[in-house]
């Protein structure tokens, strides 16, 4: 008989422990990033693509810079490291749905990426040529270009300055856009697709056979 009592007071544990909530996993956030396809060499700042697949992400440098990489689509290897600055969307704005926007180069001329728009963003990311380059581009496609010195490497991307050259050939310095304001995201609230009557129900079971497996225990050892 103690043993049955005992058994019965394993199960209730057993039982309570299998209906406790369990721990709910934290989501974590992507790095922004957009596979795109390209069929004909494409400039993106220093470096030119060949014909193919790729994939652009973003990764932060300070509040005014980034570092856009392009990679293949497995992410196992890196042909462009280059430097882009925040482009604020603005409300009359249209962001394709490739999401890259393209200089308008005359024909002849290689095609070269101006902007990235990544998902869920409210920025987009100009990219930045070496000054050479960015001289070539603004006055085929009659438009300013985001430039950095011709010897500027990678590791001086933090720190490196910026011009802006127009489709005259003159180079203006750089001003930051004004950051974009944007409220603060309130997680959403989880919908009711179920009621908590069940474990009650449960808990006022398991409470009742407790009960009896004491009452039980203590009649036996009178």
């Amino acid at each position: 008989m103690k043993k049955l009592i005992t058994g019965l007071a394993l199960g209730t544990f057993a039982t309570f422990i299998g209906i406790a909530p369990a721990p709910v996993a934290s989501a974590q956030s992507d790095v922004e990033q957009t596979q795109f396809t390209t069929a004909e060499p494409l400039d993106v700042g220093s470096f030119t693509l060949q014909p193919g697949t790729y994939v652009i992400r973003t990764l932060p440098l300070d509040s005014n810079r980034y570092t856009v990489q392009v990679t293949n689509v497995e992410a196992t290897t890196v042909f462009a490291t280059v430097l882009a600055v925040p482009h604020p969307i603005l409300m009359e704005e249209v962001v394709p749905e490739g999401r890259l926007v393209y200089y308008a180069t005359g024909q002849g001329e290689r095609k070269a990426l101006r902007t990235w728009f990544p998902r869920d963003s409210t920025n987009g990311q100009d990219i930045v040529y070496p000054k050479h380059r960015a001289l070539e581009i603004a006055a085929a496609a009659k438009a300013p270009v985001m430039a950095i010195p011709d010897e500027a490497k990678e590791a001086d991307y933090k720190t490196t300055s910026f011009t802006v050259v127009t489709p005259e050939q003159a180079a203006k310095p750089y001003e930051a856009p004004p950051p974009v304001m944007v409220a603060e995201a309130v997680p959403p609230a989880l919908p009711a697709t179920a009621s908590q009557v069940p474990t009650f129900l449960a808990l006022g079971l398991l409470f009742l056979v407790g009960g009896i497996a004491v009452r039980m225990f203590t009649r036996l050892s009178a």
